[in-house]
Formats: C-alpha cells, structure tokens, sequence
C-alpha cells in the first residue's frame, strides 16, 4: 500500500511539473520578440531597433513611390499595425492574447464564448476580452486546422462535432485599409436612357393561354415536389440527396438550397413557404462555419446574391433579409483585405488565420475574381455604403488595365496572377537563416487611387479615375513575408492552360506557386518554405501566373460570369459608368474572331458553339492559337448574353448570332438518347462559318486521328501474316506437330502479349529444337495430353526449374523445342504431313480498317451523330441552356422558343425524377443514365425558375425592371 501510494504521489508530482512546464513555456507574450516568433524574426540582428511603420505617411517616407498628397492623410485614420504571429510548429501551438491596449491581434476561445451584438447583424466575441477593451490573459490553442481540401468552390465535410465548442469569426481591424476619401463612390446622376430588352407582346389567344398554364402548372409541381422534400429530410442543411432522403453541406453548412430558393418562392406565388424560410435564415450564423474556409464566389453569388434578390422583390418588407446580408457581406470584406485589395478567393476566415495578414493568390480562378460586382454593387446601393462598390470597382479597374494586354487581347485567361507581386527567383530557407539573410523585414504600403466625383472617360479612353491615378498603388510589401500566413489550399479541379491538370495544384496567400506539392500546410518552422525578401517583389497589376506558357481562354467553366456581368453591371449602374459598356465590347469582338465557329451537323443545322482557344502569346507563329472545337454546357449561357448586349448597345448582328448559339445548345439536347445536353463533347468545326454542307468522310476522319499510323500497322500486320502461312507450307512433320500441340494447349501456355513479335527470327529453328530446358510441371502435362502421352505421376516429375524466358522483349513463347526431344519419336514424319494440319503458335488480333474504326467508336462511345467525343456525359442540373432559351423568348418574342424549352423541360423531368426530388445523372447517352444522389441549390434557383418564367407572363422579373445575377438572382435596376 505505501509504494502504491508514493506511486500515485509520484504521478502527481510529474503531472504538475509537465503542466507547469508547457505553461511557462507557452504563455510568453509573442511580442517579446522570441526567436520563434515572427516579430522575433522581423527584429532579428537589429539590436532593439524597429522599423515598422505605425502611419499612411511613415510608410511613404520609406518607399520610392512616395506620394506627397497623402502627407495629409491623418494617422489617426490610417496607420497600419503589424501582428506579430507565432510560429507554427508541427505540435499543438498556443497562441496568446496580446496585453497591448487596442490591439488589433486576434485571439479567440473555444469555451464559454459570448457573442455581443452591435445592432447591425454583426455578433462579436466577447469572452477573453476586458471590459476596457484590452485582451486579459486568457491562452487559447490555435487550432491545427487540416488545409489540404481547401480551395474548393464544393467542399463536403463529414458529421460535425456539436461537443465541441464552434469558433466564430469576429470584426477585426483592417491591415490594409482604404482611407475614407479614397473610396471609390457609386456613380451619381438620373440614370442614362437604356434600350429596351423585351419584346413587345401582344394579348395571347385563350387557348395559347390554357396551355401556357398547363405548362406552368407542371413546372410549379416539379418545385413543390423537390422543396417540400428538401424541407422533411434536409431542412438547414445545405443540399437535398434525392436519391437517399440525406443531405450534404459543401457551402459551409449554410442552408445554401434554402437561401438560393428564397426570391423562387416569391416568383412562384408560394407566399406561405417563403415566410417560412425567410424566418428560418435567423437560424443561420454566417460567423461560423463547418469549413476552415469560405468560398468567395459560390458565397457571394448563392447567399448574398439570393438575399439581396429576395430582399428586392418583396420590396424591402423582410428586414432580416437585409440584416443578413450585410452581416455575411462583413464577413467576407475580410478577403479584400490585402495589399492591392484583390481579394482571397477562399477566405480563411477563422480569427487566427483573417487576423495575419493575406495576399491574393498567384494562381486565382478568372472567374472567383471577376464575378462579384453585380451582389457588392446591389447592396452598396440599397445600404448606401460605398465600401461594398469600392471593393469590385478596384478588380473591374485591373481587369481593364490588363484586358488588351494578354496574349488573346481582349479577353482573360481562366488562370489569374493576383497577387500584386512579381518575384524573380525563391529562396527556400528556415525562418531563422531566412532572417539572417535577408535582415529585417519591412512594411510598405500600397494605397489606392483618388476616387473622381463621377466616372467618366479621359481622352486616353480610360476612366478618370485609372488617368487621374499619379498616386495609385505602391506595393503593400512584407518583407521576409513577416505577415506571411503559409497556408495553402487546394483549388477547384481545372485544367492548367498548359493542359496539365491542377486539380492538386495548391493555392496559397503569400507562398509561391512552386510550393503546390507541400501537403501539410502547418509544417513545423524547420521545414517551413519562406519567399523573397521585398526588394525582390515588384509591384505588378494582374498578370498571368508566374512559369506559365500557353495559357486558355474560354467563355466556359472559369471565366464565363466575368463576361455575363459586364453588360449587367452596366445596366444596374444605369448606364452612367461606360467602363463596362467598352470592356464588353472588346471582349466580345474577340470571342467572335478566335472562339466562334459552327459545327458540321447531319442536316446542315445552322447553329453555332464557343470553343476554346490555347494562345502562346506570339501573334508570328502559325500555331500561335489553337482552336478546341467543343461545346459545354457551362457556355450555354453565351446565347443570353449576346441577346441582350444587342439589345442595349445596339449591336443587331449579334441577336442573330445569340439565336445560333442558344439553337446550338437545344441541337446538343436533341442528338442525344435522353434529350440532355451532355456537360462537354467534341463536333468538327465546319472550315466555312456561312455554308458547311454534311461531310461523311471528313466525320469519319475526326473520329479516327491516327488513321495513317494504323493502315501503316495493317499493312505489316497483313505483310506479316502471308510470311508467315508461307513458312507453314514449308515446314516438315516434326514441326508440324510441335505446331499443333501448341493449338491445343493453353493460352497461358504458348503465348504472350503481342508485343515485338519479330523476335522468334532471332532463333533459328534449330535452335528452338535444342531448347532442352525442363518445362513447369502444368505445361509438360498439357503437352504429354495433346501428343497422347501419358502424365508422368506428380511424385516422378522433375524439380529442375521451369523455362526461363527473356521478358524485355516478349514474343511467342520458345517452347517447341523441348516438345519436339520428347514426341519425334512416336509420330512419323509421312504420317504427320498426312494428317495433321498446321497451325500458328500466336494470331494477333486483327487490326480494324477505318471504317470498321470510326463505326466502333460510334457504336461503344454511344456518340451522336456530329459528336465526335464526349469527355463529359454528365448532367448536373444545370440552368445554362434553359437561361439562354428564357432570354431568346424575351427578346424576340418567337414561340420557337417555347417550343424548345419544354421539350427540355420534359426530357429533363423524365430521366432525372428520382423519390426526393431530381437527381443529377451519370450518362446521357444512355437510357439507363445513373442518378449520382446529387441536387445542386441552383436546380431549384436557377434551373426550374428560369423554366417557369419561360411560360410566365412577360412581366413577371421583367429583363427591362431586373439584371438577373448568375445564380438567377433578379436585382431591382435603377429608374
């Protein structure tokens, strides 16, 4: 009993000593200064002495870009403070509050943790805070949060912990702020005298109107159907699973579907539902999520889009709907705050994290950046608060600036540098040599332009407010990266405009591209990658990413909305920034001189595709740009688009050519088994836009490439085959019965893959004869059977080893030899020739004519006519042709399109309806499709309502009172 008890005393003890010890080692104040620690690395061989900058003028007195009017600039409104962040180590880190008074560290608990609302939708922690409004004492672990599936637009996450305590994001102050009299306003003005969209209808008939009815009818059931399912099994939850009666939340977890069907409710007259969701988005805290990431793009176009749109339609009488909105629009101003004010496309939005400071990506998805403006605009004039325009003006700004400057000038590739900073080589070090390299680390800034009274152009063609900019953007540089954040994330599966897939290529904030193959972001400080110090970053606007050569440019998955939002940002402005009218313009020149082209079709359809175009960047080479003939579903929206841009810039011809390419997409539904559009396929593009009769052997040709390359292997095969009967005849009877033991024996046994079959002429026969080796004990057997000779018992066989045979090249297997030792002498030679006939060791299988080639692929790819590959045979769902189709009826009026739309609508509904609602499908081609339990937000957003106000009356959303996001979401245009 007395060791037992001087036992427990000693487990106590070392209990109380390891405690104790973890503690004084990790409640240091970070800004001491350690060595471990980023301040401490900033002030590494200074000997006490600082250099960072506390203010707006301080920073320009240290920067060769100075600016003199910004010595005005009070400090009071805009100094800039440095974090100072622990470092991150591969064990549990501890990260401090700090002690400082107004501190703008971030620090956060996971127990007890009260959220203070400020009146505006905005909860902020309080716990672990002072009643001063200094940080007290409180030491919270910092979460080693698992990065490497960030970056994703769709992220699933499993079952959630509820045991432990949620972190919530909270307000912090900006790094980087835009001082008050540089943000750039909302333009001012009685908006301009727009063009009218919409046709002029006339009164419809009364039976017209009975079957538009019973149309619309069949469409609302489809909605109710999948709604009333989404609300019994995954009510909150971000997506319904059809097929399951389960739920999924790659959005964060934020009630996406019900969000993203908020303004459908209203459209659909389901007033009853939609006061139930619109009470129910109370439930949703936008400052948590179940992700360690926020998507920017889905975010903004799905939640904020789907609140503002409801918020719009029902005339401002849901207040929480604005509530909400400004309250998720707070949390993701965090990602504009970095140096050049491009934003984090996936926003890590945890304290410990949106506290250091962030740069934008070098590798950003075209489309994540540009496609923000109509939601942040919308809001900006409902609130109006400037910041939320000034935030998407600045990227609009870039996009300009770069637009004729890429290598297909006029348009952008799918892959974006955004980061500001242009580096010339990378240093891989620890943080402690990296410090002793390069010395301290500093702090400049990089501030923005002077915003002008209203936009307008200068005589160089650009706004004044880019000509006006004497005093834009000095880079926000952070030397050694001393706010470097290292974390990296992985982006959304694309493919790299080299063709090479970066479906794993990692995103980071300050990190270089050339750390994509890191896999644990949170590596410990021996391993950490460190970039250049800052005198070897260069300011840059966007520019495309570094290492780069050809690169892509498409109007399909990653970089369409850009496109769509410029004739609609200029529409929701009132037509009083000319920025986007111009912009739009020159984009769409260039997409009808490089990506325009119209497939070859069995009937001669006169219908036209977007392609997509891999441009070098020199305009000399013949194959400077390479046309990929393909069609996408993504890029159906063109139709729409070109539609109303003719509208309102007065371009007729290109009503013409949005009725072809919408046609396009409604011929892609017709030619398959299904009625549905396949997400992606290959036609042949037709070498005369204006007149391409149907070519059956030009179709034939494309099916098969290598055409040339397999008659010329035919021919030697064929050559190959007469030789080889020729050699039959001559052979006497000894080898006429090693031939026929070999038919008779097993594949296994006599051949081998079909490669280098010219290496049995490198063995004489008589060498094959003389082959003597022993064979496996299965082999012998076979032989002994076919040659009727009796097996030899298993305990009398040989235990030599079995025939060793050369595998670098491989042929026919040399068995013959030992086979004929062992049966010449109990079959004759004339009784041989008499009666046994010969027979081939190996017949490869015949290589198929062209023809024979193509019909194959026809026939096992279940490829439509014109269809000439299919790499993707999905359908998801997707809105694109049903929006493109809606907006063609719009503008012109024609039934044709009607027509059209429902019988997509019946196609759709016949082979996506599953128990819950519809699924997404795995093949097209097939009349067993495969539903993949998928239902996406936007069948119910987008897809049903765009179906639904195809038969409703025109002035339900009408395109002359509305500019339609690209989640569907109708915003109010200015009057």
């Amino acid at each position: 009993m007395l060791r037992f008890r001087r036992y427990r005393v000693f487990l106590v003890f070392a209990g109380i000593s390891i405690v104790a010890l973890y503690h004084f080692t990790s409640v240091r104040n970070w800004e001491t200064g350690s060595s471990i620690s980023v301040e401490g690395l900033k002030n590494f061989g200074l000997q006490g002495t600082s250099r960072t900058p506390s203010t707006i003028e301080n920073v320009f007195k240290e920067t060769e870009h100075a600016v003199p009017t910004l010595s005005t600039i009070s400090s009071a409104q805009s100094s800039i403070v440095v974090l100072s962040v622990p470092s991150i180590t591969e064990s549990a880190q501890k990260l401090p509050a700090t002690t400082s008074s107004g501190s703008t560290g971030s620090s956060y608990t996971n127990t007890n943790t009260v959220l203070a609302d400020h009146g505006n939708g905005i909860q902020e922690e309080t716990s672990g805070l002072a009643t001063d409004g200094t940080t007290t004492d409180t030491k919270v672990p910092l979460v080693n949060d698992n990065l490497l599936e960030q970056g994703q637009g769709r992220l699933e996450v499993g079952p959630v912990n509820t045991s432990i305590t949620k972190n919530h994001w909270r307000k912090l102050q900006e790094h980087f702020p835009v001082p008050s009299e540089f943000i750039i306003p909302l333009p001012t003005g009685k908006p301009n005298l727009i063009p009218k969209i919409q046709h002029a209808f006339t009164d419809e008939s009364s039976n017209s109107k009975i079957d538009r009815e019973r149309k619309l009818a069949s469409i609302k059931e489809a909605f109710t159907r999948s709604w009333g399912n989404y609300k019994q099994h995954a009510w909150l939850q971000d997506e319904l699973s059809p097929v399951s009666g389960k739920f999924r939340n790659p959005f964060c977890g934020w009630a996406a579907t019900l969000v993203d069907s908020l303004d459908a409710l209203w459209i659909l007259g389901m007033q009853d539902e939609f006061e139930e969701a619109a009470n129910a988005v109370k439930q949703i805290d936008f400052t948590t999520s179940i992700r360690n990431d926020i998507p920017l793009f889905e975010t903004t176009i799905r939640y904020l889009g789907g609140f503002i749109a409801a918020y719009d339609l029902s005339e401002g009488r849901y207040k929480v709907l604005l509530d909400k909105s400004i309250e998720l629009a707070e949390v993701l101003m965090g990602a504009f705050d970095t140096p050049n004010r491009m934003p984090v496309t996936f926003y890590q939005w945890k304290p410990a994290f949106a506290s250091q400071p962030h740069r934008a990506s070098t590798r950003v998805v075209l489309a994540e950046l540009g496609s923000l403006s109509l939601e942040f605009t919308r809001l900006a004039q409902i609130t109006k608060d400037a910041k939320y325009y000034d935030a998407v003006a600045r990227i609009t700004n870039e996009l300009e600036r770069w637009q004729n400057n890429t290598k297909l000038p006029g348009m952008w590739p799918i892959s974006i540098d955004a980061s500001g900073c242009k580096k010339s080589e990378v240093r891989f070090t620890t943080p402690v040599e990296h410090s002793r390299l390069n010395g301290p680390q500093n702090l400049t800034a990089q501030f923005p332009q002077v915003p002008p009274a209203s936009i307008k152009r200068s005589s160089t063609g650009l706004p004044v407010q880019l000509a006006a900019e004497a005093l834009v953007q000095t880079s926000l540089q952070l030397e050694n990266n001393d706010k470097d954040d290292r974390i990296l994330t992985r982006q959304s599966p694309v493919a790299s405009s080299t063709g090479q897939s970066i479906t794993d290529m990692a995103k980071r904030q300050l990190l270089d591209a050339t750390l994509a193959n890191s896999t644990n972001p949170m590596a410990s400080a021996k391993t950490s990658a460190f970039t250049l110090s800052d005198t070897e970053c260069q300011m840059q606007g966007l520019a495309s990413p570094p290492k780069i050569g050809a690169e892509t440019f498409t109007l399909g998955g990653m970089s369409d909305s850009v496109y769509e939002y410029l004739p609609k940002e200029y529409m929701l402005l009132g037509g009083l920034n000319d920025q986007y009218r111009t912009m739009f313009q020159q984009s769409l020149d260039a997409v009808k001189k490089h990506l325009l082209f119209r497939p070859m079709t069995p009937k001669n359809r006169n219908v036209l595709f977007l392609g997509t175009v891999t441009s070098k960047g020199y305009p000399e080479l013949a194959d400077n740009m390479q046309l990929k003939p393909e069609g996408q579903h993504l890029t159906c929206f063109a139709g729409g688009m070109f539609a109303i841009g003719a509208r309102i810039f007065d371009r007729p011809e290109d009503l013409e050519i949005a009725a072809k390419l919408t046609d396009g997409c409604v011929w892609a539904y017709e030619s398959t088994t299904t009625g549905i559009m396949p997400e992606g396929f290959i036609v042949v593009p037709c070498p005369n836009i204006n007149d391409c009769p149907w070519n059956e052997t030009l179709y034939m040709e494309a099916l098969d490439p290598n055409r040339e390359y397999r008659d010329r292997q035919r021919e030697q095969q064929e050559q190959s085959i007469l030789a080889q009967q020729r050699e039959d005849e001559s052979l006497d009877g000894v080898e006429l019965v090693e031939s026929a033991i070999l038919s008779k024996l097993p594949a296994a046994a006599t051949t081998m893959p079909e490669q280098n079959h010219d290496l049995g002429n490198r063995l004489t026969k008589k060498e094959l004869r003389d082959m003597d080796s022993p064979l496996p004990t299965a082999v012998d057997s076979a032989i002994k059977a076919a040659s009727g000779l009796a097996p030899m018992p298993a305990n009398k066989q040989s235990d030599a080893e079995p025939l060793q045979v050369d595998d670098s090249h491989t042929r026919p297997s040399p068995i013959a030899g030992s086979i004929a030792g062992s049966t010449a002498t109990v079959v004759s030679s004339a009784a041989t020739k008499s009666s046994v006939t010969p027979a081939s060791a190996y017949t490869p299988p015949s290589i198929l004519t062209h023809e024979e080639f193509a019909t194959t692929r026809i026939e096992n790819e279940r490829l439509p006519k014109g269809f000439t590959s299919i790499w993707s045979r999905k359908y998801i769902l997707r809105p694109e042709a049903i929006e493109s189709v809606f907006i063609m009826y719009r503008t012109t009026g024609n039934d044709y399109w009607r027509e059209k739309g429902w019988q997509m609508f019946t196609a759709i509904q016949n082979y996506t309806r599953v128990e819950f609602g519809n699924s997404a499908i795995g093949d097209v081609t097939s009349s067993a499709p495969g539903a993949l339990d998928e239902m996406e937000s936007f069948w119910l957003a987008e897809t049903l309502k765009y179906f639904y106000l195809l038969f409703s009356d025109p002035e339900v959303v009408s395109l002359d009172d509305y500019v339609l996001n690209t989640e569907a979401h109708p915003f109010r245009r200015p009057k």
